[in-house]
């Protein structure tokens, strides 16, 4: 007789229901009536061994009506569990749609990071789950208009798998966010080489700005992707980023520019040519891109020095050597009647002054001051320089020194 009454309070096991350990259970078998019956000697947010609530048990098991009925009775939505994941990111990982849409409806923070930096939606990706990726895009475009971005952050992360999903399930390629950047915008800004493709061969559009960033970055091969595979770059934007990438010595942009089209004689705001830029900078490689792609020689710059004017004052032997074996006039002037050889004594370039005499400069040329070079270089004291220059072409030094004098 006293058997009886214990069998029946062993089987309501209120001490194990107080403890938290039977209503998890009941939630997750789905069991909404045993939920009810039990939830009033328990907390509505208690955690279970793994930190999860119930909750947490409930998306991941897809149950609605508990899921309701808990979020009704003040259950919290955006509880993290040990590893840093909430309710939304369980129903995601699953592939629960309606659990998706019940979380998203009453709130539920969908760029939330776990431990390892995943949004709920990356999880889904995970688990090639696409139709949740569209929902999550679709309550991304209705509540963060130009806010958060999925898309954004795949190209942060260099996630190229991730962003092809996202496109293919309806992300906007061109989407900006609440800094006014596209998702490719980042993508060249953090050198994300794999997602700036992705993005540029679903159409995604490059502007002066991105270009920009492209060169200012610590990651120049971006650029080659956006020539590579951007489908409509304007002339601006080319040729503006050739004289970038003249400036940064950047040859093999150099060369990809103009393989692409630019003019390789295009003008920049100070009237020079990409070629005048190279050897005004002594940027050789880029110099000889350009002399090699047949840049043209006779341009001069706005006071009339010739790209070989420019290398020797530069102090650039390769450049001025290269353009004298292209066939360069050596004995043009500037403005001021000034010769390579003349700027070349002007700067202290003996070594420069050897090569130019040696390919025929004139040692006697005279500016608009009736000076010369042998003049300049007297003037100046670089008289040993002269002497070496003059005793490698076998001419008698001291018959150029008393011409030297004579026009003293």
């Amino acid at each position: 007789m006293v058997f009886l009454p214990q069998k029946k309070r062993w089987a309501a096991k209120p001490r194990k229901d107080h403890a938290g350990v039977g209503i998890f259970d009941a939630v997750a078998k789905g069991y909404l009536s045993e939920l009810e019956r039990t939830l009033k000697y328990n907390d509505i947010n208690a955690l279970n061994s793994s930190s999860e609530t119930l909750l947490h048990v409930a998306a991941a098991n897809g149950h609605l009506t508990i899921m309701e009925y808990l979020i009704s009775k003040g259950a919290k939505i955006d509880v993290k569990d040990k590893k840093g994941r909430t309710p939304l990111h369980r129903a995601a990982e699953k592939g629960h749609g309606d659990a998706v849409k019940v979380l998203l409806r009453c709130g539920a923070y969908m760029y939330s990071l776990d431990m390892e930096g995943k949004t709920p939606l990356h999880l889904a990706a995970q688990n090639n789950h696409s139709h949740i990726l569209k929902m999550l895009l679709k309550e991304e475009a209705r509540s963060y208009r130009n806010q958060r971005n999925f898309l954004h952050m795949a190209a942060l992360k260099d996630e190229s798998s991730l962003a092809k999903m996202l496109l293919k399930a309806g992300a906007s390629t061109d989407g900006k966010d609440e800094r006014g950047q596209t998702a490719l915008s980042y993508a060249v800004s953090q050198g994300s080489e794999n997602t700036a493709k992705v993005l540029l061969e679903a159409g995604a559009s490059v502007d002066s700005n991105m270009a920009e960033r492209a060169f200012n970055s610590n990651h120049p091969s971006i650029f080659k992707i956006l020539l590579e595979y951007s489908k409509d770059l304007s002339s601006d934007i080319m040729e503006s980023a050739l004289f970038r990438a003249v400036q940064k010595n950047l040859h093999g942009i150099v060369a990809a520019l103009i393989d692409r089209g630019t003019d390789i004689n295009a003008y920049n705001e100070m009237q020079y040519t990409p070629l005048l830029l190279a050897c005004e900078t002594g940027k050789a490689e880029s110099a000889e891109v350009l002399i090699e792609k047949g840049a043209d020689f006779s341009i001069k710059t706005p006071a009339s020095d010739t790209a070989l004017h420019l290398a020797v004052q530069a102090g650039a032997a390769s450049i001025a050597n290269l353009l004298l074996r292209k066939g360069i006039e050596i004995n043009l002037m500037n403005q001021a009647n000034e010769t390579p050889l003349h700027i070349a004594a002007l700067h202290n370039k003996g070594a420069l002054a050897g090569l130019l005499v040696k390919a025929g400069a004139k040692i006697n040329a005279i500016t608009k001051e009736f000076v010369t070079p042998l003049h300049i270089a007297s003037q100046r004291g670089n008289t040993d320089d002269l002497k070496d220059t003059v005793k490698l072409l076998n001419i008698d030094y001291t018959s150029l020194k008393h011409i030297v004098y004579d026009l003293l």
